[in-house]
């Protein structure tokens, strides 16, 4: 299960170039803000190897698809918490029985500065990440959930 076991390097908060400090006068989001940038959204990761696409669900609950370059698929099913602007979330990667391969499980922390939403790397599975600043997270995120209609699919292919 090798090919699961790189679904954390693919969703590496590192995708986002690091900028070294926030700006002076940014402010922490409120808890509803950092919760607003998620929920409702899909996030994509483009990586060398493929695509992988997280939705966070109102409910708490996370749901992420791998879709490879070679035609194969993972998926994952996990939850996320936002504590003030500290948003982390549990990624359980599965392999072809379902059963959980992988966890990838980071915590970001988000900021504003005028009208640019900047996020820090707090924890997670990518420790040399750690302390990372960027401004680009958002941009990688869509309206709209992307991933629910796809998870029996991708299951299936896994047969």
């Amino acid at each position: 299960m090798a090919a699961v076991a790189s679904v954390a390097l693919a969703v590496s908060p590192a995708l986002g170039k690091n900028e070294g400090k926030l700006p002076k006068n940014a402010k922490p989001l409120s808890a509803e803000e950092t919760t607003k940038v998620y929920v409702g959204n899909t996030v994509k990761y483009n990586v060398d190897f493929g695509a992988v696409y997280y939705t966070w669900l109102p409910d708490g609950k996370l749901l992420g698809v791998l879709d490879r370059k070679n035609g194969t698929h993972a998926w994952a099913d996990g939850t996320w918490t936002v504590k003030d602007n500290l948003f982390c979330f549990k990624a359980d990667w599965k392999n072809a029985a379902g059963e959980t391969a992988e966890t990838y499980a980071p915590c970001k922390q988000w900021y504003r500065a005028g009208k640019q939403l900047w996020t820090k790397n707090v924890s997670g599975d990518d420790d040399q990440y750690l302390g990372d600043i960027y401004n680009d997270e958002v941009k990688k995120m869509s309206k709209g959930d992307k991933v629910s209609s796809r998870i029996e699919t991708v299951k299936a292919s896994m047969k």
